[in-house]
């Protein structure tokens, strides 16, 4: 009987222990099951950030490249068609990349308007108050992880920025110590024509020999500057007389050269300054040099046409600027203006102004356009006759 016993307390209790061992077993592979689950999906979402992450990189680099290419597109607008051809090539020879700085952003779309406002155009003709640009560029990054979860192998990442040319209404800081006459208060030119010659620093005074306002040629003792109108011519042997001649910088010849090569001012000048009490009839010869030295500071030291300086390689120290002024009165010299003019040469090394400008010698130089600060060329000009490259959307 107890034999029995025992093997009945043993039928009782294997079921029980083979019960737990199946109960275990469907744990651990619920756990596994979990584990596979949760691994998938948080290698999926470590995925997914790494993709963003990458959408977020190819967004920087993308502006930064319609950043810098929309500022060199606005840099080349001069108000022609030729302008909106250099801004379009600047834009397309822009040196920013994307995809980890391993990519060049093909296709940007160029556009121009003559406010922020639009409309936008590609080409327009004529180009006359075109001054802001548009530069507009989408690229496709490709997808590793985001795919796993939706069907989706690309994301197209867009970028957009434009750059417009501002006026400038007061320098205290980067006009060289002359400055160019004229009774046309009308921007962005003021009168100048393009290619003329005109004086920024007049030649010496006479009185005599038939000098008077209705005759100004007769009052000077060397020929003005081909380009100058008579109405110019009167109102400095008006106004100015034997007194001055247009420079308006310092005596001193370490500060001449400083003012001449590296555009250091004497005193803030604006539109409205009435430049009368600056202007000094003590300039010195050696300005002539100080003039060549900038000319052969150029790497285009041989044209003497506005259109020859800018077809051919130049980096803009020739192009000098200066406020352009309307001498009203016997103490009222009003700036109206700003431009830059071409300096002559005659050659490379040049040292045309030493072989050309005398004491009683007019300083000639040709108007090449309103003054870009930050160019190696002419803008449009604005309503001041200068203007400044920035981002404005």
């Amino acid at each position: 009987m107890r034999r029995n016993s025992i093997q009945s307390e043993h039928r009782v209790t294997m079921p029980r222990n083979m019960s737990a061992a199946h109960s275990g077993g469907r744990e651990r592979g619920f756990v596994l099951i979990t584990m596979a689950v949760a691994a998938i999906a948080l290698i999926g979402v470590l995925g997914m950030s790494v993709d963003i992450g990458r959408m977020f990189i190819a967004k920087n680099e993308t502006q930064a490249y319609c950043d810098s290419a929309a500022l060199a597109a606005a840099l080349a607008l001069d108000g022609t068609t030729t302008g909106i051809s250099n801004a379009s090539t600047a834009v397309a020879n822009s040196a920013n990349t994307w995809n980890l700085d391993s990519t060049k952003v093909s296709n940007p779309a160029v556009t121009f308007a003559t406010s922020t406002a639009g409309p936008w155009s590609s080409s327009p003709n004529p180009a006359t108050g075109y001054i802001y640009a548009r530069v507009s560029a989408t690229v496709p990054l490709s997808l590793y992880f985001i795919p796993v979860v939706v069907a989706q192998m690309t994301q197209n990442v867009v970028s957009s920025a434009t750059a417009g040319q501002i006026s400038i209404t007061s320098f205290p800081q980067g006009l060289s110590p002359y400055s160019a006459v004229s009774t046309d208060n009308t921007p962005p030119n003021f009168g100048l024509v393009v290619g003329n010659s005109y004086d920024v620093q007049w030649p010496a005074a006479s009185n005599g020999g038939g000098c008077s306002v209705s005759n100004p040629d007769k009052c000077f003792l060397s020929p003005a500057c081909s380009g100058d109108t008579t109405a110019s011519k009167q109102a400095v042997v008006q106004n100015w007389g034997s007194s001055n001649s247009g420079y308006w910088g310092s005596t001193s010849n370490s500060t001449i050269e400083q003012e001449i090569v590296d555009v250091v001012q004497v005193e803030q000048v604006s539109v409205g300054t009435n430049i009368f009490p600056v202007l000094t009839s003590g300039q010195k010869q050696s300005q002539a040099g100080y003039l060549d030295e900038r000319v052969n500071q150029d790497v285009n030291s041989t044209d003497n046409t506005v259109s020859g300086y800018m077809a051919d390689s130049h980096n803009g120290r020739r192009l000098l600027p200066v406020p352009i002024v309307d001498p009203t009165d016997a103490t009222h010299t009003n700036v109206i203006g700003f431009g830059a003019f071409l300096l002559y040469t005659n050659g490379s090394p040049s040292d045309y102004y030493k072989q050309n400008t005398k004491g009683n010698s007019p300083y000639c130089a040709i108007y090449a356009g309103p003054y870009q600060v930050g160019g190696s060329g002419t803008g449009t000009g604005g309503t001041t006759g200068a203007t400044y490259v920035k981002l404005v959307q």
